[in-house]
């Protein structure tokens, strides 16, 4: 993968699909090695997949009706 991910690429996942992103992204940081440009764009791609969690989970989350 090693593709860089922008936070407009973001937009419209859901939290399941930001962290199997989040994942591959950080299997891709481990093949990588020691290639820094790969390496960098991974590490920008992670923290804007990070960002993305943080909003999502900082959404009101619509009221839920009694349970039985």
């Amino acid at each position: 993968m090693s593709q860089f991910i922008t936070p407009a690429e973001l937009v419209g996942m859901n939290e399941q699909e930001l962290r199997a992103l989040y994942g591959r992204l950080l299997s891709d940081l481990r093949r990588s090695g020691q290639s820094r440009f790969i390496t960098s764009d991974v590490h920008v791609s992670l923290q804007n997949v990070e960002q993305a969690l943080v909003r999502i989970q900082q959404r009101p989350r619509p009221p839920q009706g009694p349970r039985f």
